[in-house]
């Protein structure tokens, strides 16, 4: 059987089986006929959770603890990690030679805009350093970057050059070929002045301290660790669509979800203030109309949970809920949705508090899921559904007219009106199984919660004489159309339970010539 909506599969699934078992030749079970062929078809229970194991959908089918059915769709919103971050890092300070002016000097680290660290740990880089000189006399040089560290010891070269002739080319030293790996090193700016400082120091044979032309280069920088205030940054999200085809066969009518909801479900290990920006949210109907999310946490955004700095690792987990009491959602999800444009960015340190340090590491992430959630707690009126079933008369030429006796024991507080519409291989309409439409199925009642108790049992015969049936020997397909509404008039907001279910009866007696 292919997709159809819930509450038709409750009506559909019987009537299919019903076409489809006129060779279950047995005793007619609690049928009024005196006849010789009389014909069982059908004789079950059908609950609503048999019902969903054969319901092929786009959405999840939850049971929840108080046995209401919920539908859920659910569509991925953002996921990101710490590389585009880092990668601004790196090429920020990556490969741009430092010409070193002074014995003792602030490296002028250019970071993106808005940044501030105050530990940096290196995964991968290499550092390179030359120097030259005009002195007479071999020199000793040694540099050393002290903020620059591993296992508590700076960053620290020494190096010896020759004295100068006094013509050609100065001396010259460069690890150029053979850079130092900065792999574990850490930066930690000096906490007076907020710097990265590079010293050195040239001692000439005699004793005597002097100067060189200095010049040094990061390269092929990557990080594991960050931590200060990482500015104000916008992830992308993307935009995308959940498809919601739990009206796929909607005809017309209007149905009514009385508490849907959509959950946006964050992890987060980024340990930085975020909040979400929402630039599209919106859901399309099945009239074809657009419908737009409303709610002051569209304006203002909601906040991601993230770790503190003492909690570097741990991965932070919440859900935001748009509900009736913060949104429109219920407006916009109770029209009929057959599907949500969605278009979520997640922005970083959004107040510029300077104040606020947070980290990032190299396995940072964002994730955030979006789920809506449509409960079988609502209303509708006069919804109509359709979905069409094979027939074949073929075997039964000698059979000149035909009447069916369905009986139904109902704990839905739906009331069901069923009509159809017998097709020959063309599509071309035959007949109706019905005169006119027919309510079939009545509900139970329910109380102000929408708590269906009690049972109702209704009785329905359908005659096809032998003017009737001689239209409809030739259908191939039957076209069920039902309209559902709940009790009262589609009034009353109602739970569909997952043990609620339908008792059928269904059997025919037919004419036959010898």
């Amino acid at each position: 059987m292919k997709r159809s909506t819930l509450l038709f599969l409750v009506a559909a699934a019987f009537m299919a089986t019903a076409c489809q078992s006129f060779d279950e030749l047995e005793n007619l079970e609690d049928a009024d006929y005196d006849a010789e062929y009389a014909v069982p078809l059908l004789n079950t229970e059908l609950s609503l959770r048999e019902a969903l194991e054969n319901f092929q959908d786009l959405a999840v089918i939850t049971i929840d603890p108080d046995g209401l059915i919920h539908f859920t769709y659910s569509g991925e919103v953002l996921t990101q990690n710490s590389d585009t971050l880092f990668t601004r890092i790196n090429e920020a300070l990556s490969g741009v030679p430092i010409p070193i002016t002074a014995k003792r000097m602030g490296l002028p680290l250019e970071l993106p805009e808005g940044f501030e660290f105050d530990r940096l740990v290196f995964k991968e880089g290499e550092f390179i350093f030359g120097f030259q000189h005009a002195h007479p006399d071999p020199v000793e040089f040694t540099m050393t970057l002290p903020q620059i560290t591993k296992n508590g010891e700076p960053l620290s070269f020494s190096a010896s050059l020759p004295g100068y002739s006094g013509s050609g080319q100065l001396p010259v030293y460069s690890n150029l070929f053979f850079p130092y790996d900065l792999d574990g090193y850490e930066a930690v700016p000096d906490p007076a002045t907020d710097s990265i400082y590079v010293e050195y120091e040239l001692i000439r044979s005699n004793g005597q301290p002097d100067t060189a032309q200095v010049a040094i280069t990061f390269r092929s920088l990557t990080f594991s660790y960050m931590e200060g205030f990482l500015g104000v940054q916008r992830y992308e999200g993307g935009r995308d669509t959940i498809v919601i085809d739990f009206f796929d066969n909607w005809v017309t009518g209007d149905i009514y979800f009385a508490d849907p909801t959509v959950t946006f479900n964050i992890e987060n290990s980024f340990g930085i203030p975020t909040v979400s920006d929402v630039n599209v949210f919106k859901v399309l109907t099945v009239r074809g109309e657009t419908l737009e999310l409303a709610s002051p946490y569209i304006e203002s955004g909601f906040s991601f949970p993230y770790p503190s700095i003492d909690e570097v690792g741990e991965i932070k987990e919440a859900a935001f809920v748009f509900d009736k009491d913060n949104s429109n959602i219920d407006e916009i999800l109770g029209a009929g949705p057959v599907a949500i444009d969605y278009d979520v960015d997640a922005v970083t340190n959004p107040d510029s508090n300077v104040n606020i340090r947070g980290f990032i590491t190299d396995s940072s992430y964002y994730k955030v899921r979006v789920d809506v959630d449509l409960p079988l707690y609502g209303r509708s009126v006069n919804f109509l559904a359709r979905d069409t079933f094979e027939l074949d008369f073929g075997d039964f030429q000698q059979m000149y007219k035909a009447e069916f006796k369905l009986v139904t024991v109902n704990s839905l507080p739906l009331d069901v009106s069923i009509q159809g519409y017998f097709l020959d291989k063309d599509g071309v309409l035959l007949d109706s199984l019905f005169q006119g439409s027919m309510r079939v199925i009545e509900g139970v009642p329910a109380d102000s919660e929408g708590n269906a108790s009690g049972v109702k049992e209704d009785v329905t015969f359908v005659d096809y004489p032998e003017e009737r049936f001689d239209k409809v020997r030739t259908a191939e397909k039957l076209d069920i159309v039902a309209s559902f509404s709940t009790i009262n008039n589609g009034n009353v907001s109602v739970k569909i339970l997952e043990s609620q279910a339908v008792q059928v009866k269904l059997g025919a007696i037919f004419g036959v010539r010898d």
